[in-house]
């Protein structure tokens, strides 16, 4: 289909040295891995392309992927399902809308720069629903991730929103705390925003034990959501190459519904993304880190 393109996504709960983009071209793995998970003959040039993959881990002795391989139609239901979650998440978030206010007020006078609904973003959307969230998800007993420790997928689609457009990241400051960026990966200012991390403003130790029981109150209400939710989606993970791996396809679904969610509630009027695609925070405490 004309416009269709493939994405790589990607979550890890801990800095990695070699990142899913170093050893994965999702333009060139994407469709090779989709035929040889649906058992179609290659090339010789695919057929050596799979072989490397199989040499790398990526791909088992028969040539299925080890992780999600979605074709559009199959990336197309899960993304609807995940705007159904996300809604869910959505409502959930905006009926303690004035206990998160009491939290994030306070943090905005530490962010310079950055309007009310940013900080709303940084502070629900990293804080709470991605690195409180993932943390409590990985409480569950999920086998630890595979390829240098990260879960990763890939969609064809005609955009980054078949993977996830929003992602937090977590950089260790040894003796400093830690370094959260919530935003874009796709986007310059991403990857800017780690160059010098001591530009980027320290949340005060008084407030991290609020949103700490923040983190763990809205936290755990939206992980019930999304164990409820996941039998719905156990269809389509079936259809899926390479779903098998239950750790990835989880951390998909749940990056699809927490961007419906974050577009849900900025719809609302409740929090809106930074203009330069990501905002940043350091912490000291290491629960609020994701550990």
């Amino acid at each position: 289909m004309p416009g269709l393109d493939w994405h790589l996504g990607w979550w890890s709960p801990q800095p990695l040295a070699t990142e899913p983009e170093d050893l994965i071209d999702p333009h060139v793995h994407g469709p090779l891995l989709a035929a040889a998970g649906e058992g179609a003959p290659l090339d010789s040039l695919g057929q050596a392309r799979l072989d490397a993959l199989k040499a790398a881990g990526l791909a088992t002795s028969t040539g299925r992927p080890r992780f999600p391989v979605a074709r559009a139609e199959q990336a197309t239901a899960l993304l609807e399902a995940g705007r159904d979650l996300g809604s869910a998440i959505a409502r959930l978030v905006a009926g303690e809308w004035s206990r998160i206010e009491v939290e994030y007020e306070p943090v905005r006078a530490n962010v310079p720069g950055v309007g009310t609904p940013a900080v709303a973003f940084l502070v629900v959307g990293g804080l709470v629903l991605d690195v409180g969230v993932r943390r409590l998800l990985r409480r569950e007993g999920l086998a630890a991730p595979p390829f240098g420790s990260a879960y990763v997928w890939l969609a064809e689609g005609r955009s980054r929103a078949v993977i996830g457009d929003w992602s937090a990241r977590v950089t260790g400051l040894p003796g400093r705390g830690h370094l959260i960026r919530f935003g874009r990966p796709d986007l310059p200012q991403w990857d800017l925003a780690a160059v010098d991390p001591e530009a980027a403003p320290a949340l005060p130790t008084a407030r991290e034990p609020g949103l700490r029981e923040l983190c763990d109150a809205i936290g755990w209400s939206v992980v019930r959501l999304f164990d409820d939710a996941l039998p719905g989606l156990d269809p389509i993970r079936r259809r899926i190459a390479g779903a098998d791996d239950e750790g990835a396809f989880r951390s998909w679904a749940y990056a699809l519904a927490m961007d419906a969610a974050l577009d849900n509630l900025s719809a609302r009027g409740l929090l809106a993304p930074p203009i330069e695609g990501v905002v940043s925070i350091r912490v000291a405490d290491p629960v609020l880190a994701g550990e």
